[in-house]
């Protein structure tokens, strides 16, 4: 299953920025609620993260403003996600 963001607070490309409170993305509350969603598709919200690592990467490479490094941007997107095992229900789920 593909986690689907249920939030306003969303990135918006190509600054980067929460485009419902205007905060560097994952703001505090979209982090809530991504982790929230994440309790149960961890591997989903995971995947989710790391493509828009990648996005963000790109975006700053076509030379849109950013200031951050490759690693910088990688722990800024997933630096706060806690890195216990995937659930039981993660690890049979089909993939």
């Amino acid at each position: 299953m593909m986690l689907v963001p249920r939030t306003r607070h969303q990135p918006g490309r190509p600054s980067w920025d929460c485009l419902a409170c205007g905060a560097p993305w994952p703001c505090a509350p979209g982090k809530v609620e991504l982790a929230e969603q994440g309790t149960v598709h961890r591997r989903s919200l995971r995947l989710y993260l790391e493509s828009c690592v990648i996005d963000m990467i790109d975006d700053r490479a076509g030379g849109h403003r950013t200031s951050l490094r490759d690693s910088a941007i990688y722990e800024r997107i997933l630096g706060w996600l806690d890195p216990s095992p995937l659930t039981s229900d993660d690890a049979t789920a089909p993939r």
